[in-house]
């Protein structure tokens, strides 16, 4: 269905009619013979007719000749060039338009399936016409268009050479979308999307009805999947977010995963901390089956760990590590804040008295299944200061009347960043400075107090604590009989209060009110406020039995936070950075943050509102996390500390889902009994391009310059 077209027609006619005017001319201005008579002309006669003869031909040589010229001049304006018809192209060939996804995702690390990928993407530029045009596009969870539809097939060639894979898991929906996107504008010509991988169910997972392909793109699937991939690895550790020195060792799980359909016998599971190995534990996993390797930890120091759970190398082995941080202290640091002491009767007396006789004591040590808890207890009388808070693992409100603006704002920081708070109320209580420095909806308070009913002086009327909620983990120690009794604890005064947004009340008296309230603050932070006295004054809860195991639970739960609380981050990640704090407490400023990625390669992060990676508040925010593995944050003055990074284990399973599948969800709905014709100025716009591209005008100019010359020696030599 090739011809030959003109882009302007009329050239092509002029050229024509221009070419008959040396024909015409030829014919009016020839001469005629004339008889003459001589005697003896026989030799004259015989060279005269071979001069004639020879004069002719070299005449209609000439006549051939400018009619050549004036016809390829006509064709030459005429910008003549070969191409289908344009209907014919947008529907069955012509110009093809091919946008080559390749995927780069981490599961195309098995065996050699990256470089069939590769050797694919080649083959598919190869048999490209240097009038078509391609474009390529790198896949993982997001899409990189990294050559730009166009015919510098080289380029596209290099780009595919030198692609890399990545740790990020699949996702072909943006890929396509981005590949459609990018054809659509292309008035004419066959558009086709070839998407080259192992077609894993995870990649196709974010899909839905309505993610079809325009009904004029082709789509081709390349799959270079291995056939019957067989793949383990460790998809969870769970990890105690804090180890005590004087607890029972702790438990550290990794759960093993085998994803093939063959069983994994005596599978070695290692466990390496600060890069020492730890122990290593044997695994028997059915196929398409998951076991626990449970390892014991303990510390006999105070610091932060860093570690990984590693598997025998296998065909895809970066799913064989995962990585993990956690914290060992010798003990639990609790600071209380109080107002001076005051005088009741003739005794002075400080509202943490039994709080830190009940702490320190050793003799009244609540048992549990984490044994002995140890508490590093002090006290102030008013908010320490940032560096010293930032060592604390709960603070305690202990009857505060009230906090300046700039201790309201070091708490709210020292909550936010991951502390735990505790507040006690008694006649000290401000409300109005509560509600104003730590109160409102998003505010640090998990109610606002009302007002203080009963009479503390008489003991007659009291309320109990009629609702516990003991799911939750402060009360979980208590559900069983003989574990303790909250209800004989009687409580002569109160403050009555309404909970804020998030706040959960897990503990009531019998009127109703809330006695014991939390509220999450921050990313990991947590406050409980507890409506009355911590000590005698309102309440005799101090000498009942389950005062001390209370206090002992509480700060449990709020120091020894749940695995749940513990940042996984994943690669692509963005990582709010903690801000570091110096010796005096003043956060660091003007100084650069240097954070570390597995590879050791460093990036620095300045305070400054106009370097991206950091907000316009200070915050520091780290986003290189393509690399899965430990990384070190370091500031001139202020303790380093590491985060983890880890790949997502759901691009591990390599089950693949069928082609021919794919090809019908992605197909567009056409509607065949309508016949699309281009636009006309969508086929001037197409024959403009491929007139462009083959350039004929070019070679009929140097054909009629080369005539021309010709010519003029010809007509000289007559």
């Amino acid at each position: 269905m090739f011809g030959l077209t003109f882009l302007t027609a009329s050239f092509a006619i002029a050229g024509a009619i221009g070419a008959s005017i040396p024909l015409i001319l030829h014919l009016l201005n020839r001469e005629r013979a004339r008889r003459l008579v001589f005697s003896t002309v026989r030799f004259i006669q015989m060279s005269h007719q071979t001069n004639v003869r020879r004069h002719k031909l070299k005449r209609w040589l000439l006549l051939l000749m400018r009619i050549l010229i004036l016809a390829l001049l006509g064709l030459a304006f005429a910008r003549p060039f070969f191409a289908a018809d344009p209907v014919f192209t947008q529907k069955t060939g012509g110009k093809r338009n091919a946008v080559i996804i390749l995927d780069t995702s981490y599961s195309m690390q098995y065996e050699g399936v990256f470089e069939d990928a590769k050797a694919a993407a080649i083959k598919i530029l190869d048999g490209l016409d240097a009038s078509d045009a391609a474009g390529l596009i790198l896949s993982s969870d997001n899409a990189r268009v990294v050559a730009p539809l166009g015919s510098e097939f080289s380029h596209i060639r290099t780009a595919v050479n030198t692609a890399e894979i990545t740790y990020e898991h699949t996702d072909y929906l943006d890929a396509l979308q981005t590949a459609d996107e990018i054809l659509q504008p292309i008035p004419i010509g066959e558009k086709q999307v070839y998407l080259i991988g192992d077609m894993q169910k995870r990649g196709w997972e974010n899909f839905i009805e309505t993610d079809k392909l325009s009904p004029n793109v082709q789509m081709n699937f390349i799959d270079v999947r291995a056939e019957s991939p067989q793949n383990f690895a460790i998809t969870a550790v769970s990890v105690p977010p804090v180890v005590l020195k004087e607890q029972k060792a702790s438990q550290l799980v990794a759960r093993v995963r085998n994803f093939g359909n063959e069983p994994v016998e005596n599978l070695q599971v290692r466990l390496f901390i600060d890069d020492n190995i730890i122990d290593t534990v044997e695994l028997n996993i059915e196929p398409d089956d998951l076991a626990d390797a449970v390892f014991k930890v303990a510390f006999e120091d105070e610091a932060t760990h860093t570690g990984w759970v590693e598997l025998p190398a296998d065909a895809l082995d970066v799913d064989n590590k995962r990585y993990f941080t956690l914290q060992s202290l010798q003990s639990i640091k609790v600071h209380a804040v109080y107002d001076k002491p005051r005088t009741s009767g003739r005794y002075q007396t400080v509202e943490t008295f039994f709080m830190k006789r009940a702490l320190e004591s050793e003799a009244l040590s609540f048992k549990s299944e984490s044994d002995t808890l140890q508490v590093d207890f002090t006290e102030s009388v008013s908010v320490p200061n940032a560096a010293i808070l930032e060592r604390v693992d709960v603070l305690i409100l202990a009857n505060v009347a009230t906090l300046s603006n700039s201790e309201a704002e070091r708490v709210k920081t020292y909550v936010a960043a991951g502390g735990g708070l505790i507040v006690t109320v008694g006649d000290n209580i401000d409300t109005d400075a509560y509600k104003q420095r730590l109160g409102g909806e998003t505010g640090l308070m998990p109610c606002e107090f009302v007002q203080a009913v009963g009479d503390a002086f008489d003991r007659e009327q009291f309320r109990v604590l009629a609702t516990v909620k003991y799911e939750h983990p402060i009360f979980a120690p208590f559900k069983e009989p003989n574990h303790g009794d909250f209800g004989k604890a009687r409580f002569y005064r109160l403050f009555q209060a309404v909970p804020t947004k998030d706040t959960t009340v897990i503990a009531s008296y019998d009127d109703g009110s809330p006695a014991l309230l939390e509220k999450p603050y921050g990313k990991l932070g947590r406050v409980l406020c507890f409506t009355s006295t911590i000590d005698r004054e309102w309440s005799d809860l101090p000498i009942r039995a389950v005062y001390l195991p209370f206090l002992h639970e509480s700060i449990k739960y709020l120091a020894l936070k749940s695995e749940d609380t513990i940042p996984n981050y994943r690669v692509g990640d963005n990582v709010e950075l903690k801000i570091p704090k110096l010796e005096s407490g003043d956060v660091v400023r003007d100084k650069a943050i240097a954070v570390f990625d597995p590879n050791n390669v460093e990036t620095r992060l300045r305070r400054d509102a106009n370097v991206p990676g950091v907000s316009a508040q200070g915050s520091f925010f780290y986003n290189d996390t393509a690399v899965p593995g430990i990384y070190s944050v370091h500031a001139s003055g202020a303790d380093a500390y590491a985060f983890v990074v880890n790949v997502d284990t759901t691009e591990s399973d390599l089950a693949a889902r069928d082609v021919e599948e794919l090809t019908s969800m992605l197909k567009g709905a056409a509607d065949e009994s309508v016949e699309e014709k281009p636009a006309a100025e969508l086929v001037a716009q197409y024959r403009e391009d491929v007139e462009k591209n083959q350039s004929v005008w070019v070679y009929l100019m140097l054909a009629v310059f080369a005539l021309a010359v010709t010519e003029m020696f010809l007509a000289n030599r007559i």
